[in-house]
């Protein structure tokens, strides 16, 4: 199953898709929903390098939902500055990609998403939903505080 989810954000699209490079910030923005502990390997890099990456996966922090592997791609177009061609031991397919694009001003951030996990497809569809939904709110109040901004000093 597969899902598209978009939210405008006001800073550039440049600057979004360099914070988009640190692992770090997907920490931030997934949290307290999901907490990601890495595995393999042990401590993150400033930088995400193509190269699979073995998290620890909690359910709010505390109910333990298996080891999720994030294996990030080169882009395959303009707008796509993201790719991780992931998976989980519930989920056996976990397709994330990133898109932005200019929207007078203010980037388009946009999550596509296909989910596949057998018969756990639908639920995990429904929460990819949420998940979504809650990285995209958390990454806007990150740029609305100019959290972005000073990162970058």
């Amino acid at each position: 199953m597969r899902l598209r989810c978009s939210s405008l954000q006001s800073c550039s699209r440049e600057r979004l898709a360099e914070e988009l490079t640190r692992p770090v910030l997907l920490c931030r923005i997934a949290w307290p929903l999901l907490t990601f502990t890495p595995v393999d390997p042990a401590v993150l890099a400033g930088r995400w390098a193509f190269r699979p990456y073995v998290f620890a996966l909690r359910l709010a922090g505390r109910v333990p939902l298996g080891e999720h592997t994030i294996v990030p791609q080169p882009p395959r177009s303009g707008a796509e500055v993201w790719h991780d061609a992931g998976h989980s031991d519930l989920v056996h397919v976990w397709d994330h990609r990133i898109e932005l694009t200019d929207v007078h001003g203010m980037t388009r951030y946009t999550d596509l998403v296909e989910v596949r996990a057998g018969v756990l497809t639908p639920v995990a569809w429904a929460f990819a939903q949420v998940f979504y939904r809650h990285r995209q709110r958390r990454l806007n109040r990150l740029v609305a505080a100019g959290l972005l901004e000073r990162a970058q000093n």
